[in-house]
């Protein structure tokens, strides 16, 4: 089991036990926001050049064919899905066969190739947070009507809010016009207001429960280094730098964030250091790299 998994278990899995020992999920649903990270099959459904339905997306998934996950078999939200005990794969919310349970234990709005940034969606046509959020609102009013006002309140009161993006804004930063009106400090501040409001809209519309993801060493991943023209591959030191100041606000920001939303719970998740650990031992994970200083697969 990958680090990141590893860790959201253990701070995310405890079980309560019934007299009759049955195993009780801790949530009632998850729901996923962000990228290709969590992204299992949104993107399938709208006009985007940002896909994984095709070959060889998928060769280890069940079924062994392609489902829009940028994968070769299953993704995290699927792994927690199940080690949660709430359902074997995270359907995305676009998914015309969604069924009424499906709605009731969570569905995924993650859209491969966004951000927090609006204007990164729009170089590849995907969902940004802002429209991801607005899907939310539309799927609470589908489970409104399957279980009605009350029981749709406590379904998203129990739910996980899972949300990991800012991997693309940051990637299309270094190559945009941005970088020479905007700092990366200040970039790096924008984008944290921008997910501090997704956050507080999210608990407004009754989200109590969340998990954030810090950045990745997204200056390990293809398109960074290719970019970088580096004859040796190496991964970009000045960008995974970048990514680690910009986790080292996000740490700080999420404290005040739960001070100021009554009743919410929000945990940081490391993915910088999860990742990095894939990385450097890529063996003790049952992985195979080419070369161990740059990730297997690129971020969208």
């Amino acid at each position: 089991m990958a680090p990141l998994v590893i860790l959201l278990v253990l701070l995310l899995s405890s079980t309560t036990t019934s007299s009759s020992k049955r195993i009780q999920p801790k949530f009632s649903a998850i729901f996923y926001f962000g990228d290709s990270i969590l992204d299992t099959g949104n993107n399938n459904h709208i006009p985007t050049v940002a896909l994984a339905n095709h070959v060889p997306y998928g060769r280890d998934f069940p079924g062994k064919k392609p489902t829009g996950r940028f994968s070769n078999g299953r993704l995290l939200p699927d792994l927690l899905n199940e080690r949660l005990q709430l359902k074997e794969f995270s359907p995305p919310f676009l998914d015309k066969k969604l069924s009424s349970n499906d709605i009731m234990t969570g569905v995924n709005f993650a859209s491969a190739g966004s951000g927090f940034d609006d204007q990164t969606s729009q170089l590849s046509n995907t969902l940004p947070m802002s429209k991801q959020v607005d899907l939310f609102k539309d799927y609470l009013s589908r489970l409104r009507d399957i279980v009605g006002d009350k029981e749709a309140s406590r379904i998203v009161a129990n739910s996980l809010i899972f949300i990991s993006s800012g991997t693309n804004d940051f990637s299309h930063y270094y190559r945009s016009s941005k970088r020479r009106k905007m700092d990366i400090n200040d970039y790096q501040d924008v984008i944290l207001r921008t997910a501090q409001g997704y956050v507080k809209e999210i608990f407004d519309l009754g989200g109590r429960q969340f998990c954030l993801a810090g950045l990745p060493p997204f200056g390990c991943t293809p398109i960074q280094i290719t970019l970088s023209k580096d004859p040796d591959r190496a991964c970009v030191d000045e960008q995974n730098w970048d990514a680690q100041v910009y986790n080292s606000k996000l740490r700080k920001l999420l404290p005040t964030l739960q001070g100021s939303l009554h009743g919410s719970k929000i945990v940081y998740i490391d993915a910088y250091k999860a990742l990095m650990e894939i990385i450097e031992d890529h063996t003790k994970y049952g992985t195979f790299v080419i070369n161990t200083r740059i990730m297997a697969n690129l971020l969208w």
